[in-house]
């Protein structure tokens, strides 16, 4: 893993060219309003930044002759046609009276995104006559795209008119969504409606509240710690490859090996199903091969997840990309749980058979050589069968061995039931069944540069490299294991090793199980 960060940070601080990744995540779309209010009426400036995804679903509107590119006259247009659509979505009243709005300007930009993909910015005036030579208070809400996650700000100012009480600021901290305070991405503002009481009147305000910054109090992991800072960066320099018209295939070759080292990267981040395995390999005492072959299911998946949902958002307009995630989101918490709930069953069972006291061996007649006969309890050893030639196998879970001078021992396999192949396939589905958003703008920036191949290698190399971390991780659980039972076996591990080693499975599968129900928790609540 040092060695992956290692040259992921080389490649990514010798990259020339600056990041352009949208600051807050590509599926976003974020909304900026500016109220003035004037004694004629109230004149809003609405600016919506839409991310390389949704603006990637907005193509095909747009691009009207399907030529593959947004032209000025295309933009002009569009422009136009949502501007009206965006001041009906804008509900305000002074006093109680509904305003009704009509709409001036109206324009859309495109910005350089990630991956050579555009963004946009629709920029729309609307304003609302009304007669205000007295104290007036106005309420307003903005319920344009309401189903897309984003950055929300509203701001209030007077012209002519006093602010006597405003419940946003004056200003807007984000420049109208040009520059996005860095120390509150990691919780964006969510303003949506506003309440300001104005009457005749000049000079400042001072009644605008500031913003509380999001960020205090917060542990430094909410605000990006460095390796997630640094795959960030990573990810955009994979973005920065994928738009490059031309690249040498030296370049492509790399790509392809940062793709793989990302993925191995963000597989160390909480998430992919780490915890379910690492619980599965180090409680239940699995092989390699389980490992190996977890992985592989978890490279599948990944892949033909990003490629579905890829093709889907390529297809629909509608269909709201960061709302998939959340829905896949949820299913895997309860497939984890689910699996939680399976291994804390089998690992309860076998602690309850463990301290249940065996019954009284019967004895079992037979033949020692020389034709004497004997009565020996099941597993135990015939006298004199000095080579182990008289091994004699009871029926319950121990063995016996027999040994030169005629003594013998027995001792229990446990662990318990595991899961067979079914269910590790299922382990290696769950880590894999979320997408990754980067790994999608990865290939929708390949394919509209029309290089679907390279984007899907891309792809496979990302869930390669994914799989590579969780296989490594599991290899290591199960020689841990092995190492530790190995110990227990031949009397050399403390009496509190081989209690912690007996409640091992409990433990995990308790885990697996919080942490299924702590993911659909947040897909439920704050997804």
């Amino acid at each position: 893993m040092v060695v992956v960060l290692l040259v992921l940070a080389g490649w990514t601080v010798l990259a020339a060219a600056p990041a352009q990744a949208h600051p807050l995540g590509n599926f976003t779309v974020s909304h900026y309003n500016g109220l003035t209010i004037t004694r004629a009426g109230v004149e809003v400036r609405t600016v919506i930044d839409s991310a390389e995804i949704p603006t990637r679903q907005q193509l095909p509107d747009i691009d009207t002759d399907s030529d593959g590119d947004m032209s000025p006259r295309e933009l002009r247009a569009a422009a136009r046609r949502e501007c009206p659509a965006v001041a009906t979505a804008l509900q305000a009243s002074v006093d109680g009276a509904r305003l009704a709005w009509t709409t001036g300007d109206a324009t859309l930009e495109v910005v350089p995104g990630q991956a050579n993909l555009p963004t946009l910015r629709l920029t729309c005036d609307v304003a609302s006559q009304v007669e205000l030579d007295a104290a007036a208070t106005l309420s307003f809400t903005d319920a344009y795209r309401t189903d897309r996650i984003g950055w929300h700000e509203v701001t209030a100012t007077g012209v002519g008119m006093r602010l006597v009480e405003s419940s946003v600021p004056s200003e807007s901290i984000s420049r109208e969504l040009r520059s996005y305070p860095q120390d509150l991405l990691s919780s964006p503002l969510d303003v949506r409606s506003a309440d300001v009481v104005a009457e005749p009147g000049s000079g400042a305000s001072g009644a605008g509240t500031t913003p509380a910054d999001p960020s205090a109090g917060m542990s430094p992991a909410d605000r990006g710690d460095p390796i997630s800072r640094l795959l960030a960066a990573g990810d955009e320099r994979l973005g920065q490859i994928v738009g490059d018209r031309e690249p040498t295939p030296l370049v492509g070759a790399l790509a392809v090996l940062l793709a793989a080292l990302l993925g191995a990267g963000h597989a160390v981040l909480p998430g992919h199903g780490k915890t379910v395995m690492a619980a599965y390999l180090a409680g239940r005492r699995g092989r390699p091969r389980d490992a190996l072959l977890v992985g592989a299911t978890v490279t599948l998946t990944h892949t033909s997840g990003v490629l579905l949902l890829g093709l889907a958002l390529t297809l629909s307009s509608s269909l709201v990309g960061e709302r998939v995630l959340r829905a896949v989101g949820i299913v895997s918490g309860l497939l984890i749980a689910a699996i939680g709930v399976a291994l804390l069953r089998d690992a309860l069972r076998e602690r309850v058979r463990i301290r249940t006291p065996a019954p009284a061996p019967a004895l079992a007649a037979v033949r020692a050589p020389g034709g004497t006969a004997v009565t020996v309890p099941p597993g135990g050893a015939v006298p004199g069968a000095g080579d182990g030639q008289g091994l004699v196998h009871g029926h319950g879970h121990g063995h016996g061995h027999g040994h030169g001078h005629g003594h013998g021992h027995g001792h229990g396999h446990g662990g318990g039931p595991v899961f067979g192949r079914r269910g590790l396939v299922g382990i290696g589905v769950v880590g894999g069944l979320v997408p990754s958003p980067s790994a999608l703008v990865v290939l929708l920036g390949s394919i509209a540069l029309g290089r679907t191949v390279f984007g899907v290698l891309l792809v496979l190399a990302y869930g390669v490299g994914m799989a590579a971390t969780l296989t490594a991780v599991g290899l290591l659980l199960v020689r841990a294991r092995g190492r530790l039972d190995r110990l227990v076996a031949v009397g050399r591990a403390g009496s509190s090793t081989t209690a912690v080693l007996g409640w091992l499975p409990v433990a995990t599968a308790g885990l697996v199980l919080l942490v299924g129900i702590g993911l659909v928790g947040r897909g439920a609540l704050f997804g």
